[in-house]
């Protein structure tokens, strides 16, 4: 095997000028390690760096882990970086190495030749298994816990940049500094809150440490930058605790890119976990399909949340929906004038109609509390009653009536975050929920309850990546459900039906 070239002019100077906002597209990923983006954010990443976009992951850690010798590993690391953002590129493995000042603190940063807004970002802090790290391991986990806690970086073989000195405000700070910097439009990150039923070999967090406390850091950051960005979680280690997700085309792809990587890391292999874990991709809280309705006049409208505001809007017009009293994390729509958004620290559900101000309907939780409150999924009924759905904190699916006092178990075990509601063209009213031994679907018999059902047969029409889900709602009438792509790696899920004559 011919080993791929990597030019590096070693330069102490600022290697990109500040993004302008609002001139390029921009897409930063913060993550742990540096097979992370490439493992857990494809196929997402793939098709920003084939865009042409602006693309910059920035690495936490050197991830080192135990390995030794420490900076020899985490160099090949950095190399098997390269060689997959370069192969995502089509362009030769070929790279700028220097500095990049950040509020009076230096950075790695390292640019394709071929592709100058193709960009890694290097911290360097010390992985979570390095017992060699400043206070021992778990580094990381010391400076999001301690205030007072200090760690020194690790420099790599080859590195530009000194080793440095961290604690928990300076690393919030250059994180701070970066996302204005790159002037993101859409950040990527990991899990802040991974399901407590899923990964129980890692412990409380469920995750690998460096994941969760990354997701953490960066949100923070998000928040402290004040950029209009699309703040995007990923599912890590527990997308193995699902089924696989992705077209065997797209699998195929992101092993090609992931084999370009792990031709330099030694530790890492394509046979399980890794060969799981390349086919799925998983957002954590997934944007779901019933962001967009249209109105009795015909016209499309959307809500959305960027940073820490809940946008809405027609066409390309948008404005802000105030939410006092909550950060919104996710919003849907019920119809054209019904919007329903969840607190991005509590879970909680709010409901806003026809303009007046928000409901709260608090989250569905149960005795014990399993995992977090699901997005809702949410409709209007005939008669103008909103119901609204939710995978609760057991796992199982909850509903509650906007105008009722509380909320009611449906049942349910394993549910995934996507529940929809949807009503036909008879007023049938029914809650669909996605587990991983298949799909749950309940027929609502009366205000608040409901009956568990047969879900509706599935079929996938010859030549198409669509499944359509269908069954009766009137005599010779199927009511559909279909679930198609929007990109490679997520689906969308819709209803359509044909009312009885």
């Amino acid at each position: 095997m011919r080993t791929v070239a990597l030019i590096i002019a070693t330069l102490l100077v600022v290697l990109a000028a500040p993004v302008a906002a609002g001139t390029q597209r921009s897409h930063l990923q913060v993550v742990a390690h540096p097979d992370d983006d490439i493992l857990f954010m494809n196929p997402d990443l793939a098709m920003s760096v084939r865009s042409g976009a602006e693309v910059t992951t920035v690495f936490l850690t050197a991830g080192e882990s135990d390995v030794l010798p420490a900076a020899q590993y985490a160099a090949k690391r950095q190399a098997g970086a390269r060689a997959a953002f370069a192969a995502m590129a089509g362009a030769a493995d070929d790279w700028r190495r220097g500095a990049l000042r950040v509020g009076g603190r230096e950075v790695e940063v390292q640019e394709l030749r071929a592709r100058p807004g193709v960009r890694l970002v290097f911290l360097n802090l010390p992985d979570d298994n390095d017992p060699r790290a400043t206070g021992g391991k778990h580094a990381l986990t010391r400076l999001w816990r301690d205030p007072v806690a200090r760690v020194t970086t690790l420099r790599p073989d080859g590195s530009a940049v000194a080793v440095a000195e961290h604690d928990r405000m300076s690393l919030i700070g250059l994180l701070t500094g970066l996302h204005r910097h790159f002037a993101p439009v859409i950040v990527r990150t990991h899990d802040p809150e991974p399901d407590h039923r899923n990964q129980p070999q890692w412990g409380a967090h469920h995750n690998h440490p460096d994941h969760v406390m990354t997701a953490r850091f960066a949100e923070i950051a998000v928040r402290r930058a004040a950029i209009p960005a699309h703040l995007v979680h990923y599912r890590d280690y527990d997308i193995a605790d699902a089924p696989p997700n992705l077209p065997l085309e797209v699998v195929a792809d992101k092993r090609a890119t992931f084999e370009r990587y792990a031709r330099h890391d030694p530790v890492v292999s394509l046979g399980d976990p890794y060969g799981t874990w390349l086919r799925s991709m998983r957002q954590r809280w997934p944007r779901g399909a019933n962001w967009a309705a249209t109105d009795s006049a015909g016209r499309e409208l959307h809500v959305f949340v960027r940073g820490d505001r809940l946008f809405a809007g027609s066409g390309v017009e948008e404005f802000v929906v105030p939410t006092t009293g909550f950060v919104p994390r996710s919003a849907v729509l019920a119809d054209a004038r019904t919007i329903v958004a969840q607190d991005r620290y509590t879970g909680g559900i709010f409901v806003r109609a026809n303009g007046k101000p928000w409901t709260a309907l608090g989250a569905p939780r149960v005795a014990e509390q399993l995992t977090h409150v699901g997005r809702p999924g949410a409709a209007v009924v005939p008669g103008g009653r909103i119901v609204v759905a939710a995978k609760n904190s057991a796992g199982g699916v909850s509903i509650r009536f906007a105008d009722a006092p509380r909320w009611t178990e449906l049942g349910g075990t394993d549910v995934q975050d996507e529940v929809s509601v949807l009503v036909t063209g008879t007023g049938e009213v029914h809650v669909l929920a996605a587990a991983r031994a298949g799909l749950l679907h309940w027929k609502l018999i009366a205000s608040g309850r409901a009956e568990l059902v047969s879900p509706p047969s599935a079929h996938r029409p010859a030549g198409s990546r669509s499944s359509v889900l269908s069954g009766r709602s009137c005599p010779g009438r199927p009511s559909a459900i279909r679930r198609s792509p929007r990109t490679a790696g997520s689906s969308s899920c819709w209803a359509t039906t044909a009312g009885c004559a």
